[in-house]
């Protein structure tokens, strides 16, 4: 009887161990500003392209405000400038310095934008 608890026990480990991995690769988006902020790695095409981008919990017109790192030398994202964010039907908005803006999904722990010019967010 000892012996079967023991295996039960371990299958039950096991079964725990990979559900956790599992949710923790198709986790839910964060659904709320404070959990939100903080500072991101900008992806293109999935590689890291050296430039961060702080997203802040402090309101401004419409949403949050949002600030790239000094030190981003990919001019497309330097031209982009975003200054603002917020949540919106799942999808989390950024806005250019110029007033437009791109949604992105979450996926995989990444926000990203699908399509010719692949764009994404990973929380450091």
């Amino acid at each position: 009887m000892h012996l079967l608890r023991r295996r039960f026990a371990q299958a039950g480990a096991l079964a725990l161990v990979a559900a956790l991995s599992m949710t923790s690769a198709h986790a839910a988006p964060p659904a709320r500003a404070a959990d939100l902020a903080g500072r991101y790695a900008i992806l293109r095409d999935a590689r890291d392209t050296g430039c961060m981008v702080t997203l802040s919990p402090n309101p401004r017109a419409k949403g949050f405000r949002a600030q790239l790192a000094p030190a981003c030398r990919d001019q497309g994202i330097v031209v982009f400038d975003p200054v603002g964010w917020w949540l919106e039907r799942g999808k989390l908005h950024l806005q250019a310095r110029k007033g437009h803006n791109i949604a992105l999904d979450f996926q995989d722990g990444v926000w990203s934008r699908e399509g010719e010019k692949p764009l994404g967010l990973k929380k450091i």
